[in-house]
């Protein structure tokens, strides 16, 4: 089969391998779009600690179940069906796997990270993980399902039943599924800020309210749609030095901060402001097995599909990476098997 392996840092290739054994509890899935993210890219540059080359990455995915191998698990799987995976392996026997948060377990490992994934013609996937697909559903929606639960678990994690106002830090594929999430909450005044035009033509064309977030104007802008007082909540979506620094001048007294961007080295915060200001903080990771549930429920309702900006065949797949790297208007990209 095709397969986009990971080599070495910076070296990607599409290569043709065996396809993957089917094992004892196991459903092969016949891949036919993944979408590329922030961990791939950073697997790709060999600065991911876990992912060990070659490997072939992709946890964002949908396809069609090819082969069953049934476990000790009962699946109503049945061959022909679309489907995607909640790509989390958990140990099960740590605090959060025994407290009902197997999300964060101490010993988190994911498909395309810690085991081969879906950037591949075929990816095998334990059975307990495998989501079927409505059938009126697109592939490239159902690779969507899984940036669009991280979104559904930060605006979950933050209770935002009596946010008024909120602000989202970052418009990349994360910032533009929890701001969608938001309006579909019902926050009614969502403001958006980054610093890339591109970026930020695409948030306006999705309806929002978005400002540079360079400019030094951003709380000001704030302050006039919230009345001087600051928003009810701020997403941090961005996961850059920049956010970290402006996130709790954003907020207002008693506010919340939901960081959802993944910070790959500690950045200094203004905690100052989050004592003055009796500021709540919230982190938060990934998504829960209801989360991904959800997401499957409500994808249909969102315009997700907005957020596609290339789609790659699987021969091409390394251009994929050089496009998020190299090209100014690049949203999500989806690899496509076909």
């Amino acid at each position: 089969m095709k397969a986009l392996r990971y080599l070495n840092p910076d070296i990607l290739e599409t290569q043709n391998i065996r396809p993957p054994v089917c094992g004892k509890g196991e459903a092969l899935i016949r891949v036919h779009s993944a979408g590329i993210c922030g961990t791939d890219l950073a697997i790709a540059a060999g600065k991911h600690p876990r992912a060990k080359a070659p490997l072939v990455m992709g946890h964002e995915f949908a396809g069609q179940v090819k082969e069953i191998q049934p476990g000790h698990t009962p699946t109503d799987l049945t061959v022909g069906d679309k489907a995607t995976a909640y790509p989390l392996l958990v140990c099960g026997q740590c605090w959060a796997c025994t407290n009902g948060c197997e999300h964060v377990c101490r010993n988190l490992k994911l498909i395309g990270i810690d085991r081969d994934g879906a950037f591949a013609e075929y990816v095998s996937v334990p059975l307990d993980l495998v989501m079927k697909l409505p059938d009126n559903l697109t592939y490239e929606q159902g690779a969507l399902i899984e940036p669009l639960a991280v979104g559904i678990h930060a605006v979950a994690m933050a209770d935002v039943v009596a946010c008024r106002s909120a602000v989202v830090i970052g418009a990349g594929p994360i910032g533009l599924l929890v701001a969608l999430c938001l309006k579909k909450a019902g926050v009614s005044d969502i403001i958006m800020t980054e610093s890339d035009v591109h970026r930020r033509m695409r948030a306006e064309n999705l309806g929002f309210d978005v400002f540079d977030s360079e400019e030094r104007g951003v709380a000001d802008e704030v302050n006039r749609v919230t009345g001087n007082e600051g928003a009810d909540m701020v997403f941090e979506c961005a996961g850059t030095l920049s956010a970290a620094r402006q996130m709790c001048k954003l907020v207002r007294t008693r506010g919340r901060v939901v960081v959802v961007g993944v910070h790959k080295e500690p950045h200094p915060v203004d905690l100052q402001t989050l004592n003055f200001r009796e500021i709540s903080m919230i982190g938060t990771r990934v998504y829960t097995r209801e989360d991904f549930q959800k997401a499957l429920q409500v994808i249909r309702d969102l315009p997700v599909e907005e957020l596609i900006s290339h789609k790659i065949p699987i021969d091409k797949a390394p251009q994929g990476f050089e496009l998020i790297k190299k090209t100014d208007d690049v949203c999500k990209v989806i690899i496509q098997m076909e």
